[in-house]
C-alpha cells in the first residue's frame, strides 16, 4: 500500500513538473500573429534536405564553413520551402546569414564560397516566440503556425514559404521570429529549389 502512494506521489510530481516546463517554455502562452512586411535583405546560404530533426547537423556544418572565411557572426534564418505533409526525406530547407554587417572583404569572401540569394520585400504573416533552449526550435513552430494556417484559410489567402529568424550567433536570442510570406509568387524562390537539383 505504501509502495503504491510513493508511486502515486511520484507520478503527480513528474506530471507537475512536466505542466510547469512546458509552461517556462511558454507552451501556454498565446501567439500574437501580426501583418507585416519582411525584407528585402540578402543572404548567403546552404541547402538541407530531410528531416527537421537532423538540421542541427547541417547549422554546424555551415558555421564551420563560413567561420573558415573569418566570420565571426551569422545573423541567421532559415527559409521552409516545403509544406508539413511533404515526406521527412523530402523536405528542402534553406540555411542562410544575412549580408547585413559584413565588410566588404567579407561579403567577396562568403559570395565566392557560397550560394548568395536576395530575398525582397514582402508582406505577410508575422510572429515570435519565446526562445528558452534548444527545444524551443521544437515547441515554437507547433504553436505558430496553426495559428498562421487559421488565418490564410479564413482569408482564402496562399503562401508560398515559411521563414524562420533565429538572430545572431554570437548574441543571446531571447525568441525567434516567424514570416509567411502571403501573395508572393513561388517563382520568387525558383533559384533555391534549383540549388537542391
Amino acid at each position: 500500500m505504501k509502495k503504491g502512494k510513493n508511486i502515486g506521489i511520484t507520478i503527480a510530481v513528474l506530471v507537475l513538473f512536466g505542466f510547469a516546463f512546458y509552461g517556462y517554455m511558454g507552451g501556454f502562452g498565446q501567439v500574437t500573429v501580426s501583418k507585416e512586411s519582411f525584407g528585402p535583405t540578402e543572404i548567403y546560404y546552404v541547402t538541407h534536405k530531410g528531416a527537421y530533426k537532423d538540421i542541427g547537423n547541417s547549422w554546424d556544418r555551415f558555421q564551420k564553413e563560413w567561420e573558415s572565411v573569418g566570420i565571426t557572426n551569422c545573423d541567421s534564418l532559415a527559409i521552409y520551402l516545403d509544406g508539413p505533409d511533404t515526406e521527412q526525406a523530402k523536405l528542402r530547407s534553406v540555411l542562410g546569414c544575412r549580408f547585413e554587417g559584413l565588410s566588404f572583404e567579407q561579403k567577396k569572401q562568403v559570395s565566392l564560397k557560397f550560394k548568395t540569394f536576395s530575398i525582397p520585400r514582402m508582406d505577410g504573416l508575422s510572429a515570435s516566440f519565446p526562445f528558452k533552449n534548444f527545444l524551443s526550435y521544437f515547441l515554437a513552430p507547433t504553436k505558430v503556425y496553426p495559428k498562421f494556417q487559421e488565418i490564410l484559410i479564413a482569408e482564402s489567402s496562399q503562401t508560398s514559404v515559411a521563414i524562420e529568424i533565429y538572430g545572431g550567433s554570437s548574441q543571446p536570442v531571447n525568441s525567434i521570429g516567424f514570416f509567411m510570406p502571403v501573395g508572393v509568387s513561388r517563382d520568387v524562390f525558383k533559384s533555391l529549389e534549383e540549388a537542391f537539383q
